[in-house]
């Protein structure tokens, strides 16, 4: 998947959780290192995927904290895989995020 334009809407829940997980890993930091990174970070998080991330373990946490291809910062690592559940929440409860707004 190509990084979304600032105007694109996401077309499903990967796609804001993408948009989500790309604003948190940027916040304070080069947009454009970010940027460089972000096919790793798809990889890393299963195509962003709520489902596939919530289901992280700590030895995959403790595994992308070594992860050169991406930001190693284990805060935003935690929240990337605590947003998913959020998201898998309010699928439950709304059945997507795009229903939710």
């Amino acid at each position: 998947m190509a990084p979304m334009m600032d105007d694109e809407q996401p077309k499903n829940d990967s796609g804001y959780f993408d948009r989500m997980s790309m604003a948190i890993f940027t916040a304070g930091l080069n947009w454009s290192v970010v940027g460089k990174k972000w096919p790793n970070f798809r990889k890393a998080f299963s195509g962003f995927e709520p489902s596939k991330v919530a289901r992280i373990s700590e030895r995959q946490i403790q595994s992308l904290m070594k992860d050169e291809g991406i930001v190693r910062n284990e805060r935003r690592i935690r929240a990337t895989v605590e947003n998913a559940k959020a998201i898998l929440a309010v699928q439950k409860e709304f059945g997507s995020v795009d229903s939710f707004n």
